[in-house]
This record gives C-alpha cells, structure tokens and sequence, in this order.
C-alpha cells in the first residue's frame, strides 16, 4: 500500500505529537501565586504499586517567605490534633509518641460524591539544627502502623515540611510531597487540582500556624 507524502506527515506529526505529551507527565511546572507570595512546583508521573498495577504519582515543592516564627509551625507540627486544619482531612489523631522527635499518626477523610473515604497512617519525624535556624519535619505513609479498615488506603506517600530563619525575621517554608492517591483518580481531574491545591495547602498552613503559641 503506498503511503502519500500527506499521510506520511501526519503519521509523522501523530508520533511527535505523542511523544510530546509523554515526555510532558515528567516535566514539572511551576505557579505563582494569585498575590505572588507563594511559589508552587509540580510533576505527574507513574509507578507500579505492590499489585503490579501502573498508578499516577504526584510530587510538589510549595515554597514561601513569611513573618512568622520558627517555634510556631514546629509547636503546631507537633498539635497532631491540629494537622487537619492544613492537610484538609476531617481527622488527625496520634497513634503512638514514640520518643520526642518521632511520632505515629493517623488521618482520615470522608468519602464524597465521586471518591472513596479514604485513610492512611505516617511516622513522623523531627530534625532541628539551632545553630543554623532549621526545623525539618519528614513524615512517611506506613500502612503497617494501624489495622486496615474497610476505607481506601493510602500507601505511598512522603511530606516534608521545612523551615529556616532568614534575614528580617523572616521565615523561609517549604513542602515537599510525593503520593500516590490510594483510589483510581481520572488523569484529568488529578491534574485539575494542582496548583490550587499546593496554595491552598500552604495558606492553611500559615494561617493555623500564626494562631498557634510556641
């Protein structure tokens, strides 16, 4: 069968065409804030779970620069009761203080119209260097920690909250996530959410943050 010139371009365009989208899930983006104080960066990508099924990973690094005092977002690191005030789920509890600077929590969330309710279970640990004004948070899904439940659960998943003292009393935050979703979410409404999500997140961060006493 001869091919045309015209069908051969197209076909040609066709492949470019997808392989530019697939090299696009591995590029990461980068938002601006509406008032231009938050930074946002995110990545789309995949892996194989444990059932050998191909599922979408999300990675995020939400950056800012507030007044605002270190001992304030450590003491409201450490309110587990308070970390679904800025994660957005509809419960956080402790599970077990395992030494000061390491807990096991447990957060859940309500199903809604077209989602699953979902919950998860993280060891959280704490690192703080005085000498160079930093407090790092570093918390990792471990579903092991907790008996499993009839909800969705999540599975794989890291956060790390990050904060160094700056010029003028000023303090530089940062959040790192990497998850998986532990229910099938659609690619386009997974990708939908983002950047709007990470602003969000770190609004709600601060703000409960600036409430709380150190």
């Amino acid at each position: 069968m001869k091919i045309t010139i015209l069908q051969s371009t197209l076909l040609a365009w066709m492949v470019s065409l997808g392989a530019n989208l697939s090299a696009q899930t591995d590029e990461w983006k980068t938002a601006l804030s509406k008032n231009g104080k938050i930074t946002a960066k995110y990545n789309f990508s995949s892996r194989i779970n444990e059932d050998d099924d191909k599922v979408p990973v999300v990675k995020t690094i939400t950056t800012t620069t507030e007044s605002i005092g270190i001992d304030n977002c450590i003491a409201l690191m450490k309110n587990i009761a308070k970390h679904k005030d800025f994660r957005g789920e509809k419960s956080s509890k402790l599970i077990n203080k395992i030494s000061e600077n390491e807990w096991s929590i447990y957060y859940y969330n309500d199903g809604m119209l077209l989602t699953p309710a979902v919950d998860g279970s993280y060891r959280m640990i704490f690192e703080e260097d005085r000498k160079n004004k930093t407090a790092t948070f570093t918390l990792t899904a471990d579903p092991t920690l907790i008996e499993k439940t009839d909800m969705a659960r999540l599975t794989y998943a890291k956060e790390i909250y990050s904060f160094k003292e700056v010029e003028g009393n000023q303090l530089e935050i940062t959040i790192k996530t990497t998850v998986s979703p532990g229910f099938k979410v659609p690619s386009m409404m997974l990708k939908k959410a983002f950047p709007k999500k990470s602003f969000d997140n770190m609004e709600k961060f601060l703000e409960a943050a600036k409430k709380e006493a150190p």
